[in-house]
């Protein structure tokens, strides 16, 4: 269960740097129309990680491809995918760590492509007992494919069969991968072409390695399912928090000048979640010049780190907090013989870490700064699977009150041209790319 709790963003708690409960509600025919046309837009099946989460086949797809892997010798997958493609596994791998996990059996996640970082993870593993798996929706992406070209040059000179060390999960009918394990008989899952590779949490993408490193992915889905059946089946404003969340970052950012978003879990299980909300949120909101920046934080360790900064630099600011409220297993704290800290005494650490956020919320409101904070009452595969669902809608939401696409991405692809060219791919004409990068390659380096 998620609850959302926004009174440290009125007027009655920080003063005029706040909103009236009234202004959150006039909303109301924005977010309904915003809800009808994303509705448009699944049935139109333009975008597709509504209806994933009950798509039939799909766990039987990825319990099949799992069994294939791992019935003989493998038992390592190591997963090669850059931003949307690594990160949901990388978020549920933290999250869940201590729920599923199958003993002997590692999973390995690549999301960068440091040539030092890649030696020292390859130096740990034996070949011949791991599956390289590659995601990416594309089947092109330049930093994915060369390290499948790294990696199939080991393969070639480590093992016999190299074809049973690779498995793609990428478009189900276009692309290079798509093409090379079509031609060699490499074993594939499909994400659906109308799916961003930000939204994909709810494909074979992630839910694959969820599902090898022994986390239920039903359940996931299940809490995925339910929340999206809830939230449409609601009144806008009942018990919706989603639709609140939209609401009042949209508020924030267009009245009152809060152009970031600060991002900021009470809990470490959710460290990874913050930087695959970052990006899902950046990447679908960024565009037009508009868009608040999102900024991950983990409490309460970035109350020595960020805290000054939030509480009384600039007010640019809106902070979001996420917290658990079972965190599974405790500590009792026991001074002793310390007289000065007996107040502690008999206190459990999941107290101290609740009265931190709650002294921060006070501070930040007593300094009229505003803040939200999101509760969720424990970590398994059903709440993990209503929070990302949750977040992926109400960045859709918040795309629509901004009047922008959430599902396309083309300041990336202009970063992706420029890469293409900088390692030497020819441009089939001369167009803006080319002319730009010869202009600013002739201003000589500035290098004092």
């Amino acid at each position: 269960m998620i609850e959302f709790n926004f009174k440290f963003v009125l007027k009655s708690a920080i003063g005029g740097n706040g909103l009236d409960e009234s202004e959150i509600r006039s909303l109301k025919f924005e977010l309904a129309r915003a809800r009808d046309y994303l509705y448009e837009l699944r049935k139109r099946r333009e975008i597709g990680f509504y209806d994933e989460i009950s798509k039939t086949g799909l766990l039987t797809e990825i319990k099949g491809a799992a069994d294939k892997v791992f019935s003989g010798k493998i038992d390592t997958l190591f997963v090669f995918g850059m931003g949307g493609s690594s990160l949901g596994g990388i978020f549920l791998q933290e999250a869940l760590g201590r729920v599923g996990r199958i003993p002997g059996r590692d999973v390995i996640f690549s999301e960068n492509i440091d040539p030092f970082h890649l030696h020292r993870q390859l130096d740990g593993i034996d070949v011949e007992k791991t599956m390289f798996c590659f995601v990416s929706k594309s089947a092109n992406t330049i930093e994915t494919v060369s390290q499948f070209f790294i990696i199939l040059d080991i393969l070639k000179k480590s093992v016999s069969d190299y074809k049973s060390h690779l498995m793609f999960i990428t478009d189900k009918e276009s692309g290079f991968l798509r093409r090379f394990a079509d031609e060699n008989g490499i074993l594939t899952l499909d994400i659906p072409k109308n799916i961003g590779g930000r939204y994909s949490i709810v494909t074979a993408g992630t839910l694959f390695p969820a599902h090898v490193m022994g986390f239920d992915i039903e359940k996931f889905l299940h809490g995925a399912v339910l929340y999206r059946d809830q939230s449409l089946n609601r009144n806008i404003f009942e018990n919706n928090p989603l639709y609140t969340m939209a609401a009042v970052i949209y508020l924030f950012y267009k009245r009152k000048n809060r152009n970031i978003l600060v991002i900021n879990p009470y809990t470490d299980y959710l460290r990874e979640f913050s930087r695959w909300f970052r990006q899902l949120f950046a990447e679908s909101l960024g565009k037009n010049l508009l868009s608040p920046t999102p900024v991950p934080a983990v409490g309460a360790t970035d109350q020595h780190s960020q805290l000054q900064l939030y509480m009384q630099g600039p007010q640019d600011k809106l902070i979001s907090f996420f917290y658990l409220k079972n965190p599974g297993q405790d500590f009792k704290i026991s001074p002793g013989e310390f007289k000065e800290f007996n107040y502690l005494n008999g206190r459990n650490l999941s107290n101290l870490l609740l009265n931190e956020l709650k002294g921060v919320e006070y501070a930040l409101a007593i300094n009229r700064r505003p803040s939200f904070r999101i509760t969720i009452d424990k970590i398994d595969e059903f709440t993990m699977g209503e929070l990302s669902f949750m977040c992926m809608e109400a960045v859709a939401v918040l795309g629509m009150l901004l009047e922008i696409n959430p599902f396309d991405q083309p300041g990336v692809e202009k970063g992706k041209k420029f890469s293409y060219l900088l390692m030497g791919k020819e441009a089939a004409e001369e167009g803006e790319e080319v002319s730009e990068m010869k202009r600013l390659d002739g201003i000589p380096d500035m290098p004092y």
